[in-house]
């Protein structure tokens, strides 16, 4: 049976209410209650002095200082979302007339202490119970609601932040996702390429491995990093581009130009190796005579330009349908539209007289310096 209950844990914003609001709600209300006192006695021809309105006033405050603890938390335990109210409402009205009657006695009290006991207790008593008694219960429902009011925009903030956050690691976890893809396909190829030249060239073979163990020792570096300044980016490079020369020798020319003003650029990990493989594998490899792969890095005011190039054998027709099946560009084209969104340009194109350019504009922002020093 449902009662009207919900644990706390569920309520997010139960604990940051601020204590400032709550008081301000209760200054309010003091001054709103001394208003009311004073228009009743000017009613019944009385002009009270506000010493005297005080005096009134203020002892009915000691029993909502002493309550509100209470009734925050059968706020919190007897609520009126969904069928919740029907239970809810008899607990609150019992609650709200036995705190506004205890009121009424405290009152009392205090009247007939300054008046020297003149008029019988129950006699001020229902004078106050006649003048103050529904003020008193309006009060507390208004209370009630101003604090409900207040958890329910904490509580919707608080969700707010927290579907914000879910989305943000659910798109770190893709970005994850798609560079942890790539790094299998690299190392495969990597291994194919050591296993062919183990029976014939051990040497070669021998090299390839401990590039290969440098490239790996780079990559594991840089750990979860999603951003990775430039400079450091190119070192990695580096290492594939040795282990490739090992494997292609003259065939394969590799031609690096980077401004220095784009070395601290970021760049997102792993971006410039894919797009090298790439065109590695499918511009330079089928070409009998080989070729060059060139990389430039340049900034462009705000951006950061990158292009990829080799003068392979080129795309030919129907080279988007092609390069939509190769890991390498499809990863990079899905990592940099997660990470950037519209922020950026990614361009897949031929190169004359044969070959093929990938270029990326990015927005141009430094690594932090403890990035540039992680190694």
């Amino acid at each position: 049976m449902d009662l009207g209950t919900h644990p706390a844990s569920e309520r997010t914003a139960d604990a940051r209410i601020p204590a400032r609001l709550l008081l301000l709600f209760w200054l309010g209300d003091a001054v709103l209650t001394l208003a009311h006192v004073y228009i009743l006695n000017g009613v019944h021809g009385s002009r009270p002095s506000l010493g005297q309105l005080l005096y009134w006033v203020l002892p009915g405050y000691l029993v909502w200082a002493l309550s509100v603890p209470a009734i925050i938390t059968l706020a919190r335990r007897f609520r009126f979302e969904g069928g919740g109210w029907r239970h809810s409402l008899p607990v609150h009205l019992t609650v709200s007339l036995v705190i506004a009657s205890a009121n009424m006695v405290v009152l009392t009290l205090f009247a007939r202490a300054r008046s020297g006991g003149g008029e019988s207790f129950g006699t001020v008593l229902l004078r106050y119970v006649e003048m103050r008694m529904s003020w008193s219960i309006f009060t507390y429902w208004f209370f009630l609601a101003f604090y409900l009011a207040l958890e329910h925009a904490q509580t919707a903030g608080a969700r707010k932040v927290q579907a914000s956050r879910l989305e943000a690691e659910l798109a770190n976890a893709r970005l994850a996702a798609l560079k942890i893809q790539v790094q299998p396909h690299f190392l495969f190829n990597a291994l194919n390429s050591i296993s062919s030249l183990v029976p014939d060239e051990p040497r070669a073979a021998q090299k390839m491995i401990s590039e290969l163990a440098e490239l790996l020792r780079l990559t594991l570096a840089a750990g979860a990093e999603h951003d990775t300044p430039l400079r450091r980016e190119l070192e990695v490079l580096d290492r594939y581009v040795a282990i490739e020369q090992v494997r292609f020798g003259d065939r394969l020319r590799v031609d690096i130009r980077v401004d220095d003003d784009a070395l601290d650029a970021a760049v997102p990990t792993l971006l410039l190796q894919p797009l090298v493989e790439n065109a590695v594998l499918h511009g330079i490899q089928p070409s009998l005579q080989g070729g060059t792969v060139r990389v430039t890095a340049r900034r462009e005011d705000s951006w950061l330009a990158i292009e990829v190039s080799d003068d392979g054998v080129g795309l030919g027709s129907g080279y988007a349908e092609r390069a939509a099946t190769r890991v390498g560009l499809v990863n990079t084209r899905e990592r940099l539209r997660k990470r950037f969104g519209a922020e950026h340009s990614f361009a897949i194109g031929p190169v004359e007289p044969r070959g093929t350019r990938v270029s990326i504009r990015l927005p141009c922002s430094p690594k932090p310096e403890h990035a540039l020093a992680a190694v």
